[in-house]
């Protein structure tokens, strides 16, 4: 399970056995090369939106490396389409691209992202979170961190969430383990629809990085 730096993934993420994580920063230069398939699917994008694509193909291609897989990884509506056998996410903010994914044997669907420490404004708790969730901010001596790494593992959760196809009409359908966040390192279940998905992440002074995994 390693990382980009090569190192073990769980005393870092927690990261689920199985599941590979992986990273791609700007510059470009170094990064692998886009499949054929995949530059087709970025010209048709807005320039705005190319970068991004560029990075998170790269990220991808680095997991399905360490998976012994070969992408290309293409799209379905805004959410990216791995090859056959794989399971994956992909998120990216601010010239970095990370990716997570798994065989499809193992895991059944994933979900990652990576936010802006510190990014919600403590008004949108009302939009976000559950009663219990806002409860529990309120006792919080950093709220906004914790508001944004809510938003972020509820993303992650919503990404999986939509690899099994199931119909999320509101974050506030989707209530964290939240007494399994100490502020540095999450690490709990979350229940969706009946469907258990294990979740961690690790906020930090710049970004929060969160993920969300469904098991066989």
């Amino acid at each position: 399970m390693p990382t980009t730096a090569g190192t073990t993934a769980p005393p870092l993420f927690g990261l689920a056995e199985g599941v590979v994580l992986e990273y791609a920063r700007l510059p470009v230069d170094g990064l692998p090369p886009l499949l054929r398939e995949e530059s087709r699917l970025m010209v048709g994008l807005p320039l705005a939106r190319r970068e991004d694509f560029r990075l998170g193909r790269a990220a991808a291609a680095k997991c399905l490396s360490v998976l012994g897989q070969r992408g290309p990884v293409l799209s379905e509506g805004r959410m990216p389409l791995f090859p056959q056998g794989v399971v994956g996410s992909i998120s990216h903010r601010n010239g970095t691209a990370v990716c997570l994914a798994a065989r499809s044997s193992d895991i059944r669907a994933a979900g990652v992202d990576i936010e802006i420490a510190r990014s919600i404004p403590p008004r949108a708790a009302r939009i976000l979170c559950t009663e219990r969730e806002r409860a529990w901010l309120k006792q919080q001596p950093d709220p906004e961190q914790q508001l944004t790494a809510l938003f972020s593992m509820k993303e992650a959760v919503y990404k999986a969430a939509c690899g099994l196809r199931l119909a999320i009409r509101s974050f506030k359908e989707l209530e964290l383990p939240v007494d399994c966040y100490d502020g540095k390192v999450w690490d709990g279940i979350a229940v969706v629809h009946g469907v258990r998905l294990q979740t961690g992440g690790r906020p930090a002074d710049r970004t929060v990085l969160t993920w969300a995994v469904a098991r066989l």
